[in-house]
């Protein structure tokens, strides 16, 4: 017990004996995702609440039964670490999805389609959260005032999420078609600025062009870029461990295409969620902050400070108004 009070960051943090065949688990995870979206998404269909929410049960379920393996084979504090960073990166997707729904706003994306959307999405997320991870790592190990910086953005990101849960800074379908990045993709990229079912090109005129399903699929890929940028030191704060950080990440994104469904049917009930996740930032900042200093703080206090918030976000949002939105009207 006493190691899921340990320190899991710094000069003593633990150096994992991962198995191979935990590695295989990952692997199988990630097929097994995929024949399940084949099976179950080969015809667009407009996703329902309820079927969102048994998906959503299903992953998590998943996820938390994942700690199981890593306990029996990693050890106690690794999987104390991991339940805490699936955590920080499960809480941090909400304001993700929240972007998402503007993008599909914006672009007048049928609810058909959404699902489809989402899985190219999860693909691109799987590839460069591995990317940003092991990238992330290594500077860790090579510079340890880095942790400055990560501590820096995600404080950064906490005074944007401050803003987004006040009310001041909710950006609006209309803004996502003034963006730079998407005036940039306009002149670089073949955009037929419609859609043709699902399919990412069509021929217009005899040349050969992206579709607004391509275009969409690019402009999700880019925003979960940007909020790596945000949710990867997030993780790095909670672990050490390239195998513990990128394990979290996954099983947390393999769930985000069907709580995307669940969250855009309860997201205005839901208010204190918004400032809870911006609390989270602040705290994972700090947290970072002082890591070169030598305060390390242990996987258990990580995850209890992440449920107490979580849980004080949704009891509030059930019990409490809104008082900004009651101010606004």
């Amino acid at each position: 017990m006493n190691l899921l009070f340990s320190a899991t960051t710094g000069p003593d943090a633990a150096d994992y004996n991962v198995p191979g065949f935990m590695y295989g688990a990952i692997i199988f995870a990630l097929v097994a995702y995929a024949i399940i979206e084949y099976i179950h998404g080969r015809k667009d269909h407009v996703v329902k609440f309820k079927e969102a929410v048994k998906w959503s049960v299903f992953y998590i379920s998943a996820a938390i039964l994942f700690t199981i393996p890593v306990y029996i084979f990693i050890g106690e504090r690794a999987a104390a670490e991991y339940m805490a960073a699936w955590a920080v990166e499960k809480a941090l997707s909400l304001d993700n999805l929240f972007v998402f729904g503007i993008i599909f706003a914006a672009f007048h994306v049928e609810q058909k389609y959404r699902r489809r959307i989402l899985n190219y999405g999860i693909a691109g997320a799987i590839l460069f959260r591995l990317l940003f991870i092991v990238l992330g790592m290594e500077l860790l190990k090579q510079f340890s005032w880095i942790s400055l910086v990560f501590g820096v953005i995600l404080l950064r990101a906490a005074i944007h999420a401050f803003k987004h849960a006040k009310g001041t800074n909710h950006p609006k379908p209309d803004d996502i078609l003034k963006t730079r990045t998407w005036r940039i993709l306009n002149k670089i990229l073949p955009i037929h600025h419609e859609f043709d079912g699902h399919k990412l090109t069509t021929v217009v005129n005899g040349k050969r062009m992206l579709t607004m399903m391509a275009a969409v699929i690019i402009m999700i890929e880019l925003t979960d870029i940007m909020f790596a940028i945000d949710s990867v030191p997030a993780v790095l704060a909670v672990t050490s461990s390239t195998y513990i950080a990128y394990a979290s990440n996954v099983f947390a994104i393999l769930g985000l295409r069907s709580l995307y469904f669940v969250y855009d049917s309860v997201k205005d009930k839901f208010w204190a969620i918004n400032w809870a996740l911006a609390l989270i930032l602040a705290w994972i900042g700090i947290k970072m902050i002082m890591a070169p200093f030598g305060v390390h703080l242990p996987a258990a206090i990580s995850l209890s400070v992440l449920f107490t918030l979580l849980t004080s976000g949704v009891l509030a949002s059930i019990f409490l108004k809104n008082p900004i939105k009651n101010h606004s009207s």
